[in-house]
């Protein structure tokens, strides 16, 4: 820093990267050094907890389970718990509703002494056991797993207990009604669903539609023959309905251009875009955003 005249702001600035890519390293350099390998759940182990972790958290788990004993107050009954995930396994609201309004002695687990970061902690867990029971229902996991971050993402920033448990709840209402959306329209086929995963993870790109039958290993043709047959649609249709569907929401909530959407979501030009979304939705992409949009709300 001294001999190339960099600030201190800049010099200490440290470069990053995703803890996984960072621990992919230093396996292959502990490869490349010693010849022998480890799994990247081996690195963690020798680098993460201790021995003494390990019998504080067993102690921990001791304290609670004693001082519930000794209160007489059991967590929430676990078939309550059973029967709020069924209702979204299902797709079924009423069933949802009814297993919420329950009564029953006993209370969720503490997992944090500040009320706020509780309220978190718990809708955090419910939250993915309510995104697993969808996708057991049908729900396309990568939809599901988006859901899951984007609503936690929101509760993270949110610093109102209630309101967070209200966001929690609303949380699995719509996996219940995603649910029962594909419950009502379509028959479940898992060459299908596995092409609406890969198409799902892929809107940003020029989805071939050769290039999913070799991903997922059938023909193209009985593919697009079985597709047609499921789902009442083409592949290329069903493609375009998704990406439109996802411009309707950036649309609605982020403040990216219209130019932006089109050539994010791969559309040869803007105004082959506008052409469909026009086609899809009656109208244009800038009169939708200007009726619907939220994003100057949120702001």
């Amino acid at each position: 820093m001294q001999h190339h005249h960099i600030s201190d702001e800049t010099g200490f600035r440290l470069s990053f990267c995703e803890l996984k890519v960072f621990g992919s390293g230093i396996l292959m350099l502990y490869h490349m050094i010693t010849g022998k390998e480890l799994t990247i759940n081996d690195l963690w182990q020798k680098n993460g907890i201790r021995e003494t972790d390990i019998i504080e958290v067993k102690g921990q788990i001791s304290s609670v389970i004693f001082e519930h004993q000794e209160q007489e107050l059991p967590h929430n009954p676990y078939d309550q718990e059973v029967r709020e995930l069924d209702s979204i396994r299902h797709g079924d609201v009423e069933m949802l509703n009814r297993s919420l309004a329950e009564t029953y002695r006993g209370e969720v687990g503490q997992l944090a002494k500040n009320q706020v970061r509780q309220a978190k902690n718990i809708a955090i867990c419910v939250i993915a056991l309510a995104s697993r029971a969808a996708i057991s229902g049908g729900m396309i996991p990568e939809e599901a797993f988006s859901m899951v971050d984007g609503y936690i993402m929101k509760i993270e920033d949110m610093n109102n207990a209630v309101k967070i448990d209200s966001m929690m709840r609303q949380a699995e209402y719509e996996f219940a009604e995603c649910v029962a959306e594909i419950h009502k329209n379509q028959q479940k086929n898992e060459l299908v669903e596995r092409t609406k995963n890969y198409i799902y993870q892929n809107l940003h790109s020029d989805i071939v539609i050769g290039e999913i039958g070799q991903k997922i290993g059938v023909n193209t043709s009985y593919l697009s023959d079985l597709f047609h047959k499921v789902e009442g649609t083409t592949i290329q249709q069903y493609i375009r309905k998704e990406k439109i569907r996802l411009a309707e929401n950036m649309l609605r909530y982020s403040d990216y251009e219209v130019k932006e959407i089109a050539s994010y979501l791969s559309f040869c030009s803007q105004s082959y875009f506008g052409n469909i979304f026009r086609q899809q939705t009656g109208m244009t992409p800038a009169r939708y955003r200007k009726k619907y949009g939220k994003w100057k709300e949120q702001k």
